[in-house]
C-alpha cells in the first residue's frame, strides 16, 4: 500500500510527478499570507507615507533651523534648547499644565459619579444617558461658539446669572483669574465620552458583591469603597491614560476659541494652550523646526508620564483575575 507521502496524480500532475501534502499546506500558508499583505496593503502604504516618514521627517526637522521656504540648517539641540527661553512657549506650558492638573481630576470623579448615577433604576434611563453623552460628539468647533457665547461678558449666560444674584459681571475669556477656570467648564463639557467607559465597566461588576457586601451589612458608602472602585480601578486607570494624553493635546477647541477673540492676538496672550502656540509657530510664523521640537518634547513627556503610571499601577489597580488566581 502506498504511502500517503507519495500518492500519484497522473491526470493532473507530470508523469512520475507525487504529490506532498505537507508542501500542499505550506503553499496554501503562502497564499493566505499573500492575500493578507494585499488586503492590509493600503494600511500600511498609508501609515507608511502619512505616518511613519512624516514622524521620521519631523524627529529631523527638530534639530534644525527650517523655515519651510529655505532649506533646513542642522542646528543640533538648539531649539530644545530656545524653548526654555520662549516666554509665550513657557505661558503655554504653564496654562496646559494648570488646566490638566484641574480639569483631570475633575473629570475623572465627575465621569464616575454621572455613570453610577445613570447606572440606576430610573424612568426614561436611556434617555438621560444619551442627553449627558450628546456634547461629547458635538464637533469642537460648534462647541467652542456656543461656550464663547455663554462666556460673553455683555450677554453671556453665565454672567447674567451672576447679575441676578447681584454679583458682578467676569470677563472669562481675557481675565487671567478666571480664563483656566473658563477653560476646567470646556473641559467637563465632554466628560460623557468617559461615563460611558465607567458605565459600562459599572455593569460588568458582578452583583454577587454586592450582596455579599450586603450581607456583611456593608451600606453604600462601604460598598463604594470595597467592591465599587477596586472593581472599577482598571477603568479609572484607562480613563486617566486617555485623558491624560487627550487633555496636554487639546487643540481644536482652543484654536477654534481663540481665532475669535479677536484679530489683535499675540503669541504670549494669556489663553493659549500648547497645541494652539504649537500651530501658531508652524503655519504663521513658519519656524517649523522650532515647532517639531516642541512636538517631540510634548510626545517624550507623554510617554513619560504614561510610562510613570504603567509603573505605579502595580499598587492600586485591582484585576480580578489575578485575584482569583492567588497572585
Amino acid at each position: 500500500m502506498k504511502s500517503l507521502q507519495q500518492v500519484s496524480f497522473p491526470a493532473d500532475f507530470p508523469t512520475g510527478a507525487t504529490y506532498d501534502p505537507a508542501r500542499g499546506r505550506r503553499h496554501r500558508a503562502r497564499i493566505r499570507e499573500i492575500k493578507g499583505l494585499l488586503l492590509s496593503a493600503p494600511f500600511w502604504v498609508g501609515f507608511l507615507l502619512l505616518g511613519f516618514l512624516p514622524m521620521v521627517a519631523s524627529l529631523y526637522l527638530s534639530l534644525c533651523h527650517y523655515s519651510v521656504l529655505t532649506a533646513p540648517i542642522f542646528r543640533g539641540l538648539g531649539n530644545y534648547i530656545d524653548m526654555w527661553s520662549d516666554p509665550g512657549m513657557l505661558r503655554a506650558t504653564r496654562n496646559t499644565l494648570v488646566y490638566a492638573v484641574l480639569s483631570i481630576p475633575i473629570g475623572l470623579i465627575l465621569g464616575l459619579a454621572l455613570a453610577i448615577l445613570l447606572n440606576q433604576k430610573v424612568k426614561l434611563l436611556t434617555i438621560w444617558r444619551t442627553l449627558f453623552y450628546l456634547p461629547a460628539v458635538l464637533p469642537a468647533t460648534s462647541a467652542a461658539v456656543l461656550w464663547r457665547w455663554m462666556l460673553n461678558k455683555d450677554y453671556g449666560i453665565l454672567n447674567a446669572v451672576l447679575v441676578t444674584f447681584g454679583l458682578p459681571r467676569i470677563n472669562w475669556l481675557s481675565d487671567e483669574r478666571w480664563l483656566i477656570a473658563a477653560y476646567v467648564f470646556f473641559g467637563l463639557w465632554g466628560i460623557g465620552a468617559g461615563m460611558i467607559v465607567n458605565l459600562a465597566g459599572l455593569q460588568s461588576i458582578p452583583t454577587d458583591l454586592y450582596d455579599a457586601a450586603e450581607v456583611d451589612g456593608a451600606g453604600r458608602v462601604q460598598k463604594l469603597r470595597a467592591v465599587t472602585l477596586p472593581m472599577m480601578s482598571p477603568v479609572i486607570f484607562y480613563n486617566l491614560i486617555v485623558s491624560i494624553s487627550t487633555v496636554l493635546q487639546s487643540f481644536a477647541f482652543f484654536f477654534a476659541l481663540t481665532q475669535t477673540m479677536g484679530a489683535n492676538v499675540t503669541y504670549t496672550e494669556t489663553g493659549v494652550v500648547y497645541m494652539v502656540y504649537l500651530y501658531r509657530v508652524a503655519f504663521e510664523l513658519f519656524r517649523m523646526g522650532y515647532a517639531s521640537s516642541m512636538a517631540w518634547t510634548l510626545f517624550f513627556a507623554i510617554l513619560g508620564l504614561t510610562l510613570l503610571l504603567w509603573h505605579t499601577a502595580k499598587s492600586w489597580v485591582f484585576h480580578e483575575a489575578e485575584w482569583v488566581s492567588g497572585r
